[in-house]
């Protein structure tokens, strides 16, 4: 188990012994190693979400990060092959590994501050939190297979055995990270734990490895004293300080989990309410000690990974929603006044769905992928009860939306919304092909409406920083109204394969304030764009009879100040519109005015999303929708 200067081996006591020493670090380093490499995904998503780039970036980097491993750890293990030398490496990444909840999320939120781009940036924060611990671990194998080889003739057989069990390792480290430790625990004690296992590994096989040999010296007892003192503290560390959720000044935490998913945050502020119309924010925030005073008011946050999804006011009645662009979902009610079963694909904090079941006695089916959003939205977000439990109008079906869709939800539906986001505010690509819009489709009753909200600009810029802002809006615009022959590269003669998915398009983005004139710029930047798709045969206008004005004007209140407890009446107000559909319907105007997008815009955009091809990683960056970030409510 260890080596002369001369390189060969030294006899040892119990050969049985220092085996199950090697074999045990290198089956430990092999788990940790592929358990760091899942873990490290959740690390970066706040900052760079969960893209295809961001992966890319994290596999690569740690199959480089292995393979100079390999190549520097066979020339040290030529040169110092002793098992204390292992020990050492490896206790070095498990004391990286352990420390990288304390230093790792900061970090990478500040690589993404600095916005070197969608590909550059989760490689650099790849780089700085795993190449060490990854190279340090990438040295066991041509060490373990130095130390085990007691021939040049048997050297195939040990590296083929040690290889196996490193990678053997690595499965049994990529399952249980996957389906046991995230499922079940904070993202941060994952990770304190796997660096506690490594560098127990580490101190246990190191003792083995010295008993075995049968001639211990003092050398040997301070580094094993040394390396059992650090497991000690850091391990009573993390006990005594455990990591704490990133919290906005002003902001107190309410709940916090971790899924599979996602790191979950309910979040409180206390805002000063403003009637200014220069205040573009509606308020100040204030420190949590001021909170009982009576001229703020309080706003609830739920966070996937530090960025906003949903809020709500928790403390006023009805519903009422902490972000703007909800308001925007109601623009349906134009088309169906009185819609009786609706389809909701992204849960969040249940705002939409206890919105239709409150106010318009819907029944909402809601497809969230994560069970824990679905249950942390029915306790904190105001969900309305009934003798304790869910309104029976509103039902949860836990699993991808496309997925459910298809198998549980047969339909038909008055209105479909698409409202489901992974972090940083990207729609998974598989919500967005003709594929699956298609399948939605036929999930529409004849005369429904499918609204999906995406965060995109309305117009691509010309300067490099904006100059692709809208293709996701774009791409996404051009699928709904794609044929058949146009998405799947048909040639059929059958009319229905030349027919557009979707018939008629309405584009309604959130505009602010200091939209009002939409100078150059605006429609360049990122905002909730709101696509309406109906199958309508007559196109309906904006002004004139029955047009989306008059239609509006009429569902909309009838005051400015609707919203608030003293306009509602619960016994006669339950199909009562308690959104200004108005102001919407203004900015639908406004819009084409600007003709976004315009014809030529979309003959030159060439982009169908399909199953088979989707690009939506290039058309999309992370949007830090967080306290800093207001114009994206």
């Amino acid at each position: 188990m260890s080596h002369s200067e001369s390189g060969e081996p030294v006899p040892v006591a119990n050969p049985a012994r220092a085996a199950w020493a090697l074999y045990l670090i290198v089956f430990v380093s092999g788990a940790v190693l592929m358990g760091l490499e899942i873990a490290g995904a959740k690390i970066l998503a706040p900052g760079f979400g969960t893209s295809t780039f961001v992966w890319g970036a994290i596999i690569g980097m740690f199959m480089g990060a292995l393979a100079a491993g390999y190549y520097v750890g066979g020339s040290l293990a030529d040169k110092n092959p002793s098992f204390r030398t292992l020990s050492m490496i490896v206790s070095a990444a498990a004391i990286w590994v352990f420390l990288l909840p304390r230093f790792g999320p900061g970090l990478a939120e500040s690589i993404a501050k600095a916005d070197m781009g969608k590909v550059l940036d989760p490689l650099v924060a790849s780089m700085l939190l795993f190449f060490v611990p990854s190279f340090l671990m990438g040295m066991v194998s041509p060490f373990s297979v130095k130390l085990n080889a007691s021939s040049l003739a048997g050297v195939g057989g040990v590296a083929g055995r040690l290889y196996a069990l490193s990678t053997f390792g690595s499965i049994i480290g990529t399952w249980l990270t996957t389906f046991v430790l995230i499922p079940n625990m904070k993202l941060s004690n994952v990770l304190q734990l796997l660096g506690a296992i490594l560098l127990l590994t580490a101190i246990v096989c190191l003792f083995l490895a010295i008993s075995a040999i049968g001639n211990v010296n003092r050398s040997q007892m301070r580094t094993l004293s040394m390396l059992a003192l650090v497991w000690l503290i850091g391990t009573e560390s993390w006990a005594a300080f455990p990591t704490k959720p990133n919290l906005y000044p002003g902001t107190r935490l309410i709940r916090y989990e971790d899924s599979p998913y996602h790191e979950i945050q309910v979040t409180e502020e206390a805002v000063f309410f403003s009637e200014d119309p220069a205040d573009k924010d509606g308020g100040m925030l204030i420190p949590v000690k001021y909170w009982d005073s009576p001229f703020y008011y309080q706003r609830r946050w739920l966070k996937f990974n530090e960025n906003i999804e949903s809020g709500t006011l928790p403390y006023k009645k009805h519903h009422t929603a902490g972000v703007t662009y909800t308001d925007l979902l109601h623009l349906p009610l134009i088309w169906n006044k009185e819609p009786k079963r609706i389809l909701v694909v992204g849960g969040g904090g249940g705002i939409i769905p206890s919105q239709y079941s409150n106010w318009y006695n819907c029944k909402v089916d809601v497809a969230e992928l994560d069970e824990k959003v679905a249950m942390i939205a029915q306790e904190y977000f105001d969900m309305p009860k009934k003798d304790g439990k869910l309104d029976p109008n509103i039902k949860f079906y836990i699993g991808d939306g496309r997925q459910t869709i298809r198998r549980e939800l047969p339909g038909p539906y008055d209105v479909i919304v698409l409202d489901a986001y992974s972090s940083g505010g990207q729609i998974p690509f598989h919500l967005m092909t003709w594929n699956f819009l298609n399948e939605v489709k036929a999930k529409l009753a004849p005369n429904g409406i499918l609204i999906t909200n995406i965060i995109s600009g309305l117009q691509n810029g010309a300067q490099a920083d904006v100059a692709h802002n809208a293709d996701l809006f774009l791409a996404e615009f051009k699928t709904l109204s794609a044929s058949r022959n146009d998405a799947l590269g048909l040639n059929s003669t059958d009319p229905a394969d030349s027919a557009p998915l979707f018939k008629q398009l309405y584009v309604f983005p959130k505009f602010y304030r200091d939209d009002e004139k939409l100078t150059d710029g605006k429609l360049e930047e990122y905002r909730n764009v709101i696509v309406i798709a109906t199958n309508e045969t007559k196109r309906k206008e904006v002004e004139g009879p029955d047009g989306l004005e008059e239609i509006a004007d009429k569902l909309s209140p009838k005051t400015d100040n609707a919203k608030d407890e003293s306009e509602f009446d619960e016994a006669s107000d339950k199909a009562y519109v308690k959104i200004d559909l108005r102001s919407h319907v203004k900015s639908y105007k406004r819009l084409r005015a600007e003709h976004v997008p315009s014809a030529d815009t979309l003959e030159q955009f060439k982009v169908i999303l399909t199953d088979d091809y989707a690009p939506v990683d290039l058309m999309y960056r992370p949007v830090k929708r967080d306290e800093n970030m207001h114009r994206i409510r």
